[in-house]
Parts: C-alpha cells; sequence; structure tokens
C-alpha cells in the first residue's frame, strides 16, 4: 500500500486522475472500475479537462460501477448512471452509455442481477478489472460492503440508508483489481484512513483488506491524513 498525500482536494483529484490517464494510454481497451458519491467528483472532473486537452479518450474502455439501484430502471433519472456518471464523465468525453456496466435489478431481479454481474466480472481477461477506483466511508466500507463479522464476497444485494435495494459488488471482485486507487478527503475520513492503513485486517473495517492487495495506491489530503 503507497500512501501519497496533497495539501488539497483539488491537487488529490489530479494526481488521482493522472493515474486514470495513464492506465487509458497504457490500455485503452482496459476495464475500469469506477465509483460514485462527492469524492470522486474532483476527479471526473480532471478527467474531462484531460479529455478536452486531447491527453486522454474514453473511447475503447469497458467502465464498471460498484454498485447500482435496484427499484429503479437505467433510464431513471435517479440511478446513479444518471444522476452521477453522466453528468460528472459520460456526457463530457468519448464513452457512450453502452460503455458503462451496472447491474440491472429492475430488469433481471435482484439475486439474479447480482449472479449476472459477476458473472460478467469473471468474463474479464483474467477475470478481473485493469484498476478500481474506490472511496472509503467514514466506518471504513467499501462499495457497498458494510462493516460486519462476515463479508459477502460476492456481489449482493444490501439497501441504502432510505431502504432502497442496491446491488453491490462484493469484495472478491475488488481485490481481484489488478490496480486499486483509494481516494478519501476531509477530516470526516480521517479514522478511516488510519484503520485502512495501519488497523488490524478485519472485516469490522472492509477498507483495512487492501491491505492485502499487492497494488494499491492511496491518495489523500491533509485533513483526510491528519490520522496516520
Amino acid at each position: 500500500m503507497r500512501v501519497q498525500i496533497y495539501d488539497t482536494y483539488e491537487e488529490m483529484s489530479r494526481a488521482a486522475a493522472d493515474l486514470v490517464a495513464a492506465q487509458l494510454l497504457q490500455k485503452p481497451n482496459c476495464h475500469l472500475g469506477l465509483t460514485a458519491g462527492s469524492t470522486p467528483v474532483g476527479l471526473c472532473a480532471e478527467l474531462v479537462k484531460l479529455y478536452k486537452d486531447h491527453r486522454v479518450s474514453f473511447s475503447e474502455c469497458t467502465l464498471y460501477n460498484l454498485e447500482e439501484m435496484a427499484d429503479v430502471p437505467p433510464e431513471d433519472p435517479t440511478a446513479l448512471r444518471n444522476s452521477f456518471f453522466h453528468p460528472h464523465l459520460l456526457d463530457h468525453v468519448d464513452a457512450d452509455d453502452s460503455q458503462l456496466k451496472m447491474p440491472d435489478g429492475f430488469a433481471d431481479g435482484l439475486e439474479e442481477a447480482c449472479k449476472k454481474y459477476d458473472a460478467l466480472m469473471d468474463s474479464l481477461p483474467e477475470g478481473r478489472l485493469d484498476m478500481q477506483i474506490l472511496g472509503i466511508g467514514a466506518d471504513a466500507h467499501i462499495g457497498m460492503n458494510l462493516p460486519n463479522e462476515k463479508l459477502t464476497p460476492e456481489a449482493h444485494v444490501v439497501h441504502s440508508r432510505k431502504g432502497n435495494p442496491i446491488c453491490a459488488m462484493g469484495v472478491r471482485h475488488i481485490l481481484l483489481s489488478k490496480r486499486i486507487i483509494m481516494i478519501a478527503n476531509g477530516e470526516a475520513k480521517a479514522d478511516a484512513v488510519a484503520a485502512m492503513c495501519h488497523g488490524p485486517v478485519t472485516t469490522l473495517a472492509p477498507a483495512s483488506l487492501l491491505q492485502l492487495h499487492p497494488d494499491v495506491v492511496v491518495l489523500l489530503d491533509k485533513p483526510a491524513a491528519s490520522k496516520l
């Protein structure tokens, strides 16, 4: 696990974008795992800048997200596909909607959607993503893999704070990714970051499992790194 600390969120986001761009340049048809939420907004903005500067292309890659809401159709404006990925990335670069792969619990049903998403991941070259972008929750969760005595390794159904069912990637395919880029900002994430980097490896802090991965780059702003 390699930790890099930046003075500001903006600097951290640019560094993360440079790593993603390097992956796209090295392997234009790569399989790239994304994450939604407030932390990757800056990363997406920096990737859009790189695209508009003709420094990177998304035309050949395939994109994946860690989860999708399961009680709304893919075209619904509240789906993550439309509420996050289109406005922050897809609408501004040379990638179209078909390149973004997400579970479709609305069409397939919850359990079947999870099985299909695992099968899709297993069908990738070497059965894994080339790179996975992760954020971290204040409780050290990754994706929708929440602290628990046991974690479900496969894709599974969880519920949001509002009670919405979500089809979520399990820790197996997260940890199988060739490279993981973890981004975190803000003092509210400092305890979770410390648990991830220096705490015991435990399912009660799912991000600590990243200590077991051979190629993890952790990008932090100073507030997120304040308890290291």
